[in-house]
């Protein structure tokens, strides 16, 4: 899937804009998945932070 613009002539800012929401995406997903399972408490949390940090990430986008 392809966003261009003229202000984005090489993809690049495209690329970066769908791998974001790729990792949200997937952050989302594994957030999910961890809190079905048994997981530690400790690496629920890590994950939480990961999902909240790309969610920031995708924000300043």
């Amino acid at each position: 899937m392809s966003y261009r613009t003229n202000d984005d002539e090489d993809g690049i800012n495209s690329e970066i804009h769908q791998l974001v929401f790729e990792l949200q995406r997937d952050a989302e997903q594994l957030n999910i998945a961890v809190d079905k399972s048994g997981t530690d408490t400790e690496i629920k949390h890590m994950v939480a932070a990961l999902a909240d940090k790309i969610d920031g990430l995708a924000s300043l986008m």
